[in-house]
């Protein structure tokens, strides 16, 4: 849109590769997504799935975070990280009532 607005205004374009890019992740986010990865990986890597939801693939995929991952002090917090499949994160995502009824889902503002 910049670039038809400076050939509509007669001012030289900006070329292509001298635009800037917006950061998906801020400095402070990036240390925080490192420190979990090298803290998160040995928790579910060739581990079963702690929730055992209506089609569970059975082996760990990922962490579940119980109070969600909003803050990095609630990304970091080892106490709220199950080990789950991919399907049944996204059961507990779908099936909120259930998961908050079994513990899967915990209030974040508590």
């Amino acid at each position: 849109m910049q670039y038809r607005l400076n050939l509509k205004n007669g001012s030289k374009p900006v070329p292509e590769n001298k635009r800037k890019k917006i950061k998906q992740v801020s400095k402070k986010r990036e240390k925080a997504n490192r420190e979990y990865s090298k803290k998160s990986r040995p928790l579910w890597v060739n581990r079963q799935c702690e929730i055992r939801a209506p089609g569970c693939t059975g082996t760990a995929q990922g962490i579940h975070h119980k109070k969600g991952k909003s803050s990095i002090e609630l990304l970091l917090n080892m106490d709220y990280w199950m080990a789950a499949c991919n399907h049944c994160n996204l059961w507990v995502e779908v099936h909120d009532k259930q998961a908050r009824e079994l513990g899967f889902k915990l209030p974040r503002l508590r």
